[in-house]
């Protein structure tokens, strides 16, 4: 089971680095009524192919050389206390929470509208709270009693409710947002229902992000670690 570090000193952000050559060389050849030739490729061609995997090869090293020492320093030399330590561990930016899951949270002290409040949450890499799945509602409703943007609004244009990775409401969320109606354009949460508000009311709002999950494995008779895969 995963847990949480609950501080950092600075945001971790994992790239997965998926290098390809950028020249894909063909031989090329004449025409068949001509006698038929391979040309060889140029020599600037080689070197340039060359530079490339010798810098694919630094970068690949670079990672997983930070890669380690992120590892080390915040799931193994952490205080014994923290149940997050060990061979598998989350990483939250600094200020986000780890509530569990694979998602880390980032809970307002300010209110501000919802344009403001999606505007700030995409600047960080992320979205205003999703409630697509009954866990995740349970969930929610152990955070602070506050009111909080969702990000799910209505689209006049297809006339229903949107959230913000563009899927739609189900039927299954609809019986928690029945509150909610065309004329107020965006929807929060309050205890343990989805409402509707218009977006220019200045309200709290959580933003979400996926978290970095780490786990410690054997590579070429060692313990390296790496990051899980979704």
């Amino acid at each position: 089971m995963l847990s949480f570090l609950p501080a950092m000193t600075e945001e971790v952000t994992y790239a997965n680095l998926k290098f390809e050559n950028s020249h894909q060389l063909d031989n090329f050849t004449e025409p068949k009524d001509t006698k038929e030739k391979v040309f060889q490729i140029p020599k600037h061609y080689r070197t340039e192919l060359t530079d490339l995997n010798m810098t694919k090869n630094e970068l690949h090293a670079n990672f997983s050389n930070m890669l380690q020492a992120i590892g080390n320093q915040l799931c193994l030399e952490g205080e014994k206390t923290l149940k997050n330590n060990g061979q598998n561990c989350v990483l939250c930016p600094a200020n986000w929470k780890w509530e569990g899951g694979d998602t880390c949270y980032y809970h307002s002290d300010e209110k501000k509208s919802w344009e403001q409040s999606h505007r700030f949450c995409s600047s960080r890499n992320s979205t205003l709270l999703l409630i697509k799945e009954a866990a995740k509602l349970e969930l929610v409703k152990t955070f602070p009693r506050k009111i909080y943007w969702l990000g799910l609004t209505f689209r006049a244009k297809e006339r229903n409710w949107y959230w913000a990775d563009n899927t739609t409401l189900t039927e299954e969320q609809k019986s928690w947002a029945r509150h909610i109606n065309s004329l107020q354009c965006c929807a929060y949460f309050y205890y343990t229902e989805i409402y509707s508000q218009a977006f220019k009311e200045e309200l709290h709002y959580i933003c979400e992000k996926p978290a970095v999950q780490l786990e410690r494995g054997s590579n070429h008779w060692q313990e390296d670690w790496f990051v899980r895969p979704k």
